[in-house]
């Protein structure tokens, strides 16, 4: 409410400017010409002083209604922005309390990460994991890149990049290997993986796999 008032005051205010400049133009800055129309007026006679009275009340009856019909459209404007206002304001609002929800859980998922991967070492954990499994890797190479830019993540962690050959494997021991490198909860996927046959058997194979991952910087 005191929003409210503060604008009806404005307009008033604005209102009764406007009134006192137009007051001065029509009868001077000292009444001078009202003097003059009366003067004017009373040397006419009694029906023409009753026609120029009817006039001057019908203009003035026009000028206030079109006053007060500026002042409330006016009003009514003001009610309607500061309807708006209040209303984006509360959408804001909402969307915070919503972005809040979102970062909570983004710090929450960056944490976890962050606890999962800092103390794994990539190498040993698949050679490792080789070990256990009978799988044989070659040319084990980890690297780690920057996220893209538009990534939301880009300014928390950084991409890690694997890559290595397992010759001489079959497809059995191959979706072994690949199921328990992403079940390991590493937040580790296989991105790529080509396959190529072996000359002189039809059981094993030799396989290329692209593993990307996630790490958090100390």
């Amino acid at each position: 409410m005191n929003v409210l008032s503060g604008f009806l005051d404005k307009i008033g205010g604005r209102l009764q400017s406007t009134i006192g400049v137009t007051r001065r133009r029509l009868f001077g800055a000292n009444n001078e010409k009202l003097d003059f129309l009366m003067d004017s007026f009373y040397k006419l006679n009694p029906n023409q002083r009753t026609g120029v009275l009817a006039g001057f009340v019908a203009v003035i009856g026009v000028f206030v209604l079109g006053a007060f019909a500026l002042y409330f459209s006016q009003v009514n404007r003001l009610k309607d922005d500061l309807s708006n206002s209040f209303a984006a304001l509360h959408e804001l609002q909402a969307l915070k309390a919503a972005y809040d929800i979102e970062n909570k859980n983004f710090e929450k998922l960056v944490e976890v990460i962050q606890r999962r991967t800092k103390q794994t070492a990539l190498k040993p954990f698949f050679e490792k994991t080789g070990n256990d499994l009978g799988v044989t890797i070659e040319g084990l190479n980890d690297q780690k890149a920057p996220l893209p830019v538009d990534n939301p993540l880009a300014d928390k962690m950084q991409e890690v990049r694997v890559d290595m050959r397992l010759p001489n494997i079959s497809i059995p021991r191959l979706l072994g290997f690949l199921v328990e490198i992403e079940k390991s909860n590493r937040y580790l996927r296989v991105q790529d993986l080509m396959i190529r046959g072996r000359y002189g058997t039809k059981l094993y194979f030799d396989s290329t796999v692209k593993v990307r991952g996630y790490d958090v910087p100390n």
